[in-house]
């Protein structure tokens, strides 16, 4: 199967299982109702935004950006069962999002954008794609778009249940996660490859008890960074 809107590929089929994920979405899940609620109040679309999201997979995002504003999305992905998934998943629950919710099969390295892209939306993306890979993708959206702003959100590497997972001690890492960065490592790599970190933050987990242990210790000096779910990055290109 393909990663998330790029040409290569992961260990295995199942590393994302969408109708589970759309289910989820669909009866409030903690976990995607924070982050959707996050993207939300990040992103702040507006009735005159174009949104690119990279990697659409069940199509959740794109459709509840749309749905809750009058923002129009484009999700696109590399597996075209995804974005048949995505377009039923509208279709079905969402109908009304028709002419402002598109998913397309596309390679993100190499596509054409629509010129009037004003924000391009990351999510849980470049964890899933090699350094070569995302490098083309980030040439690519600047070629084509340029001074449009990347929303990049994705987990922290330094986090202690990031380290636990890669180094299998009690947690697993999730197959298709290939490329976890830590926050420096990351701003670095969106720097060398011409773009420009407006704004860096930081979020806790969605699970109530780790998020208060996170939102004290998370702002500690030298052991803070342990304790930083994710990754939030607003970039623009330079």
């Amino acid at each position: 199967m393909d990663t998330k809107g790029s040409g290569e590929q992961t260990e295995s089929p199942d590393y994302y299982d969408r109708p589970v994920v759309f289910s989820k979405y669909l009866g409030d899940n903690r976990h995607i109702s924070d982050k959707q609620s996050f993207l939300l109040s990040w992103l702040v679309p507006c009735e005159s935004d174009v949104i690119l999201e990279c990697g659409s997979s069940s199509g959740k995002t794109s459709m509840d950006l749309s749905k809750r504003t009058d923002c129009y999305c484009l999700g696109v992905d590399s597996d075209p069962s995804a974005v048949e998934f995505s377009n039923e998943m509208r279709d079905k629950y969402f109908p009304e999002l028709k002419d402002r919710c598109h998913f397309r099969q596309g390679d993100l390295t190499n596509m054409e954008f629509d010129k009037n892209t004003t924000k391009v939306l990351m999510a849980d993306f470049t964890e899933h794609v090699s350094d070569e890979v995302l490098g083309k993708i980030l040439a690519n959206i600047r070629s084509q778009l340029p001074g449009v702003k990347l929303y990049v959100y994705t987990p922290a590497r330094t986090h202690i249940f990031e380290i636990m997972k890669h180094k299998n001690f009690i947690l697993k890492n999730k197959i298709g996660h290939i490329n976890v960065k830590a926050e420096k490592n990351l701003t670095d790599f969106l720097k060398k490859n011409g773009w420009k970190i407006a704004q860096v933050q930081w979020r806790p987990s969605h699970l109530p008890v780790f998020r208060n242990i996170e939102l004290i210790l998370g702002h500690l000096p030298l052991v803070g960074i342990f304790f930083r779910r994710r990754i939030v990055i607003v970039a623009t290109s330079s």
